[in-house]
């Protein structure tokens, strides 16, 4: 039988960050400490400036906290990306 996960549930355990809106783009929060990136910290050149961020904070998570880093398949990022 499959457990249902709840959407609480579901973000405490795999939510590394909160985003807010600032001027001229966002910031992401992490969810255990203060430290913060914004989308103007990164360069469209080298892809999604949320994408990065996003990155940013999880690789974070994952050294300062010893929080697993989650990662989506490429296969659908590439899928997103050309739609």
């Amino acid at each position: 039988m499959r457990q249902l996960l709840l959407a609480s549930d579901y973000n405490r355990c795999v939510r590394n960050y909160t985003t807010q809106r600032i001027k001229g783009g966002m910031q992401f929060t992490c969810v255990r400490c203060p430290h913060s990136v914004r989308t103007l910290d990164f360069n469209v050149k080298d892809g999604n400036l949320r994408t990065q961020a996003a990155t940013a904070l999880n690789q974070h998570a994952a050294e300062a906290h010893n929080e697993p880093m989650i990662i989506s398949s490429p296969n659908v990022q590439q899928r997103i990306w050309r739609s």
